[in-house]
C-alpha cells in the first residue's frame, strides 16, 4: 500500500491520495485497505516513515567513511543527482502538502532535523566560517537543483553540476569541488 500511496503522491499530490485510490491502485476493495491500516492519516504516515527511511539509508551511504567538504559534498550530489524523477516528484508533492497535513508536517520536520543535523555537522568540520550561512545556503542550493531535475529531461549533467557547485563552493570558502567520486 505504500508503494501506491508514493505513486499517487508523485503524481497527483496528497490530497489525491484517498483510501479509495489506493484500493483502486492495488486493485483490492476499500474494506481491504482499512483492514490493514486505521485510515488515511495512518495510511500517510505508514508511506511516508517508509520513504524517509529509504531516503535517510541512501544517504548515510553516499557519505559513509568521509568528513567535512567531502562528506558535505557526497551529500550534495546524492541529493542532487542521484534521487529519481519519481522521488523528486514525491518530496515536491510533501513539501506542498505538509503545511495542511499534520502528519505529513510531523514527518517531515523529522526528516527535516536529521537533514540539518547532518550537514551542520559536515560543514563544522569543514572549519568555514560562519556556518549557519553556509548551511541554509546550501540547503538553497540542494533544493533548488532538485526542482530544477523536475524541469527539466534526461539524466544529469555531472559536468555541468559540478560546474555550478565549483562556483558554490568557493563562494562558501569550502575546499574545491571534488570530483570522481560519482
Amino acid at each position: 500500500m505504500s508503494d501506491a500511496v508514493l505513486a499517487i503522491a508523485a503524481d497527483r499530490g496528497f490530497t489525491a491520495v484517498t483510501i479509495r485510490a489506493v484500493a483502486e491502485r492495488v486493485g483490492g476493495s476499500t474494506s481491504a485497505v482499512t483492514h490493514y491500516i486505521a485510515g488515511r492519516d495512518e495510511l500517510l504516515r505508514h508511506a511516508v516513515q517508509r520513504e524517509i527511511a529509504t531516503r535517510k539509508t541512501e544517504a548515510e551511504a553516499a557519505v559513509t567513511g568521509l568528513s567535512g567538504a567531502a562528506g558535505l559534498q557526497a551529500l550534495v550530489r546524492w541529493a542532487a543527482a542521484d534521487l529519481n524523477d519519481q522521488v523528486r516528484r514525491f518530496w515536491l508533492a510533501l513539501l506542498i502538502a505538509a503545511p495542511a497535513e499534520p502528519v505529513l508536517r510531523a514527518e517531515l520536520d523529522g526528516f527535516n532535523r536529521w537533514w540539518d543535523t547532518l550537514m551542520r555537522g559536515f560543514v563544522a568540520e569543514s572549519g568555514v566560517p560562519d556556518p549557519d550561512v553556509v548551511t541554509d545556503t546550501l540547503d538553497v542550493v540542494v533544493n533548488g537543483m532538485i526542482i530544477a531535475r523536475l524541469e527539466e529531461s534526461g539524466p544529469v549533467d555531472p559536468a555541468r553540476r559540478d560546474r555550478v557547485l565549483d562556483r558554490v563552493w568557493a563562494a562558501l570558502g569550502l575546499p574545491a569541488w571534488r570530483r570522481g567520486r560519482r
